[in-house]
């Protein structure tokens, strides 16, 4: 397959993407692709890593763009000792400015040639080089365990949910923390996303169940969103989704400019609304494969983050969805968090390596992605970046959840260290342009 040029991505600086040509992944293309990749999955788990790596590459071949499936065809390429498949594999991740996983950088350390991966392992090491710069606005100590989500009410109180600890925390004036709300109290699992409705004066919080919840068996509980008073922490309503916990987990939050909350539902892939006392589902024909953060730009468009498609924009009214199309040296697979600050869709993508905080760039229409820019990638204080919020003076965002530290049941796995949780704002300075 030709090899893409180079990735439109530039520290502070958003490369236009014109000149070139544009994936716009349909829905006959992710069928295919999905298919295609379910068949690679029952080869290689048979044993047969040639039919694997033939399939891997159809359905790579409808979705060029995803680093999951270029991660895979990577491996198969490398084990296999399809020496040519394997560089242009390769030379695809550095093109979209990122690069495979430890895992598989080591096989290809063991079948390439040791001339052929010095020169990517050179390549890789420059990817991953921190940029961009931050400051620390909180540090949340280790017993509140798994920080997801982050808040405020614009006059300096924030307000943060924990997923292990299942509690909704809340900073005073001198950046103290407090436990607002306690989740085993109202027989909730883990919290997760969080935003503050200023016209309510009102917090509203996702919660459900994922295999770090403590106490909460599978399928138990209900998953929903909750509406809580920042003053005393009292709920004062509760919107859950009927079938409990199984195969279904209310994740991300967005209040619209009109009042309305919405939620996105990571498991089946939906996205609800509230209306009046239920979660109304938005219908749409497309197929979402993880829905995550949300954000409405001022003009009133709703944009969702899809972990394993990329960019969705979706009509609030209407449920009509399209995916967005992009540049083929841009992937947006892997984005957690995404906001609006004072126009600009900001997205914490910690499903790729290197993780990074990046500004989407749209064209006038918001109809296509037009490039990327950089705003922070794999500073000291990253583990597992999440979601974020606007602020007058900056965004800010959860700079390290930790969640990989974590193992079913809330327990820290072994060998593993809890760090405080740190809270990074990144100022206008390093966002907007000069005046």
């Amino acid at each position: 397959m030709k090899k893409f040029a180079a990735a439109i991505i530039c520290l502070g600086v958003a490369l236009p993407a014109s000149a070139q040509s544009v994936i716009s992944e349909t829905e006959d293309q992710y069928t295919r692709s999905q298919a295609a990749r379910g068949e690679a999955i029952a080869a290689f788990r048979a044993g047969d890593l040639t039919t694997a790596l033939a399939g891997m590459k159809r359905a790579l071949a409808d979705r060029p763009a995803n680093t999951a499936l270029l991660s895979n065809a990577l491996f198969l390429a490398a084990e296999t000792e399809q020496i040519d498949d394997a560089i242009d594999f390769a030379d695809r991740f550095i093109a979209l400015g990122l690069v495979p996983g430890a895992d598989i950088q080591a096989k290809m350390q063991e079948k390439l040639p040791a001339d052929v991966w010095q020169g990517f392992s050179d390549k890789f090491y420059q990817l991953i080089q921190a940029k961009g710069a931050a400051e620390t606005l909180l540090s949340i100590p280790t017993e509140h365990r798994l920080v997801e989500g982050i808040t405020t009410d614009g006059n300096g109180t924030y307000f943060l949910s924990t997923v292990v600890s299942n509690t909704i925390l809340k900073t005073n004036a001198t950046g103290e923390i407090s436990v607002l709300t306690d989740g085993t109290d109202h027989a909730i699992g883990s919290f997760f996303g969080i935003a503050y409705s200023g016209g309510e004066n009102a917090l509203y919080v996702t919660h459900g169940r994922v295999d770090q919840t403590r106490n909460m068996p599978r399928g138990e509980g209900q998953t929903g969103v909750m509406r809580v008073d920042p003053e005393t922490g009292l709920v004062t309503g509760d919107w859950p989704l009927p079938g409990g916990t199984e195969g279904q987990q209310i994740a991300d939050i967005a209040i619209s400019p009109e009042g309305i909350v919405y939620v996105s539902e990571a498991q089946s892939g939906t996205i609800y609304r509230i209306n009046g006392d239920t979660l109304e589902q938005l219908n749409t024909d497309k197929q979402f494969r993880s829905p995550q953060g949300l954000a409405f730009l001022e003009n009133g468009k709703l944009f969702m983050a899809d972990y394993g498609r990329g960019l969705w924009r979706i009509n609030a009214a209407t449920g009509e969805a399209n995916l967005l199309a992009l540049p083929p040296t841009i992937s947006l697979i892997g984005i957690d968090g995404l906001f609006a600050h004072k126009g600009r869709l900001i997205a914490v993508q910690n499903g790729v390596s290197p993780q990074r905080v990046v500004e989407i760039e749209l064209d006038d229409a918001q109809q296509a992605v037009t490039g990327i820019k950089l705003l922070a990638q794999g500073l000291t204080n990253f583990n597992e970046p999440t979601l974020g919020t606007s602020t007058d003076g900056g965004l800010i965002f959860v700079a390290s959840s930790q969640w990989p530290k974590y193992i079913p049941g809330g327990f820290v796995a072994e060998g593993q260290t809890l760090a405080p949780t740190v809270i990074l704002r990144l100022p206008d300075s390093h966002i907007l342009p000069p005046a």
